[in-house]
Formats: C-alpha cells, sequence, structure tokens
C-alpha cells in the first residue's frame, strides 16, 4: 500500500477539529504532494506554485463540514486546475523556440512520510517529457493511476468520464508514450536517469577527445534533446544516433568558455552537471540509461530554467576535468 493509497482509506473529516486553524494545517501537510502533482502535470516550477497557490484560494472559501475526504477534494481541485493550465500551455508552446524541456525538479525540503511519495518516479525529465505526448485528460488520468495509484473510480469523475472511459483513456496514454521509431524524439521508456559516474564518464571522454570512447558509452538510438528558450544557443532540433550526438558534443565542448567550471548535483534520483561561470549556471546535462549506454541525454541552456540551479553551485565544489585533447 502506498504512502497516498494509505490516506485513501482513512479520509481525513474537519468536524471534530478547530475549523479554520485545522483546515490550515490539513493544506500545508498536503502542499508538498500537491505541489509535486502540479508539476508533474505542468513541468514548470512557477505554474505549478500558481495551480497550488490557486487550490488554496478555494480550500479556504469552502464549508470544510461538507468534505469528508480532505485528500481526495484537494487533488481533484488541483488536478482540475492543471487539466485547465495545460489546454492553454500546449498553445504557448507552439510558438516556444527550439525543444522544450520541462524545469529540472527541485523540490523544498519535505517531511519524511511526505518524501516517500514524492520521490517516487514521474519526476525526471525523461518521464515528463513522454507526458508531452498526450492530451491533457490522458496527462491527468495516468499521473494519477500510475504515480499517485488513483484507482478508475477515483479519476474518473476528475476527467468527467466513466470508470470504464477511464480504462480506455489510460490504455490508449500508454500507447502514446512509446517511441515509434529512430526519429520519433520521445524518450526510451524502459531507461532509468544515470548516476554521477555514468555522466562523469562521459564529459571525461568527450575532455578527451576521445570520440570512439564517446560513441562506445551512447547507445545506437541515442538522442540528444536541448533547450535554449530563444534565449541561448542550442540545437533546435534532436539530434539523432550515437555519431551525431557525439560529434555535436565534442564540437561545442571546445567552444566552451576558459572561465568555465563544472559541478554534479544529485536530486530526486536524477544526476546534473552544472557548468557554470562565475555565479551563473549557462549549461545543465542530465542523462537516462538503458542496459549501461546513454540512450536520452537532456541539456539545458534557457537561463530562465537554469537560474533554478544557482542556489546550488554555491553549496558545491568545482571538478577538475581532463584537459582537451589538441585537434578536437
Amino acid at each position: 500500500m502506498t504512502f497516498i493509497s494509505a490516506i485513501r482509506d482513512f479520509p481525513v473529516s474537519l468536524h471534530a477539529f478547530d475549523g479554520p486553524k485545522m483546515a490550515d494545517q490539513i493544506f500545508e501537510a498536503h502542499r508538498p504532494r500537491l505541489m509535486a502533482l502540479s508539476y508533474r502535470m505542468l513541468g514548470s516550477h512557477a505554474d505549478a506554485e500558481d495551480a497550488v497557490q490557486d487550490v488554496w484560494l478555494r480550500w479556504r472559501a469552502q464549508d470544510h463540514e461538507m468534505i469528508k475526504d480532505a485528500t481526495g477534494w484537494l487533488v481533484r481541485v488541483c488536478s482540475n486546475i492543471c487539466l485547465d493550465v495545460l489546454k492553454s500551455a500546449r498553445r504557448q508552446r507552439e510558438k516556444y523556440v527550439g525543444q522544450w524541456l520541462p524545469e529540472p525538479w527541485l523540490p523544498p525540503e519535505q517531511p519524511h512520510a511526505e518524501k516517500m511519495l514524492i520521490e517516487q518516479d514521474g519526476l525526471g525529465q525523461a518521464y515528463l517529457l513522454m507526458l508531452e505526448r498526450l492530451a491533457p485528460v490522458e496527462r491527468i488520468a495516468l499521473v494519477l493511476h500510475e504515480v499517485f495509484d488513483w484507482t478508475h473510480d477515483d479519476i474518473a469523475p476528475v476527467i468527467e468520464r466513466t470508470a470504464n472511459n477511464t480504462r480506455q483513456i489510460l490504455f490508449r496514454a500508454r500507447r502514446k508514450m512509446a517511441r515509434e521509431n529512430d526519429r520519433d524524439p520521445t524518450p526510451a521508456v524502459a531507461a532509468k536517469a544515470c548516476d554521477q559516474s555514468k555522466i562523469e564518464a562521459f564529459i571525461n571522454a568527450l575532455s578527451l577527445g576521445d570520440v570512439g570512447q564517446l560513441m562506445s558509452q551512447l547507445a545506437p538510438d541515442v538522442i540528444m534533446h536541448s533547450d535554449g528558450g530563444g534565449k541561448a544557443s542550442a540545437a533546435l532540433n534532436p539530434v539523432f544516433g550515437n555519431d551525431n550526438v557525439a560529434r555535436f558534443f565534442a564540437g561545442v565542448w571546445g567552444k566552451r568558455s576558459p572561465d568555465a567550471q563544472i559541478c554534479y548535483v544529485t536530486n530526486q534520483r536524477e544526476c546534473w552537471l552544472l557548468m557554470y561561470e562565475g555565479a551563473e549556471v549557462v549549461t545543465a546535462i542530465s542523462a537516462s540509461e538503458r542496459d549501461g549506454l546513454l540512450v536520452d541525454v537532456f541539456v539545458h541552456r534557457n537561463p530562465d530554467k537554469l537560474a533554478l540551479f544557482a542556489p546550488m553551485i554555491r553549496q558545491e565544489e568545482a571538478v577538475a576535468v581532463p584537459k582537451t585533447k589538441a585537434g578536437i
């Protein structure tokens, strides 16, 4: 039994408590979960925070005596708000310059029990990018079912469908998340987030100019996804195949600033290489692996998203990188 299902089995009623004060405490206890839910739906910290604030305003306006299951009510309202945001976000992303990647998940400190839920799968770049293939209703249904362990009966009223229709929506959603061909930029379903050793090995090979060793660490069908948002140089389209990805990285690595430093941070099972100049993060790289080879590489260059990492570089020590061989 997961943490969320355990709470759903014992719903919280406000009848026996000091109304407004208890209502505030219950909302604050749920805030981390609502934030993680909203982020999974929207892929943006700012949008997630706005959604949770909207939930708070609606919660405060409710007659809490009528709410038998606080968790269910809060998650349902949050899901509906995210559903509305997703519909407009889709239109905005059609105008986005180049590829759009979800912001890295950088949560505040959470209580241990809540952390058990939040640290489940579904917060990494690969999963969130796969969710981008789905229609808003499919995305809501899949996240509630696979990450938050909601049943078809629970999800149905949220998306205004029957339980049977919800089951069909989930079936279609899972099929749509699978990569269709070698030119499909959808991340690999069977991959897992790389740890620091994998990314370090990749960067060391890159720094030494060993393209052969670099290619040996990449899956034949590897895809590089990069996001500059029109505000920093980045590949406008995904780069496919180990040869193309290796040569692309070798080309841009040799042009980096001599003042650039790097460090590694691991957050929510995902390791990031951060390249920074002074106090400004200029590049963030993470990756997914399958059978020991990098199969998806995610490169953030958009300064708006990289700003999230700024506090982290003050806590980490710069890592020495092998010097590049001449001629790379």
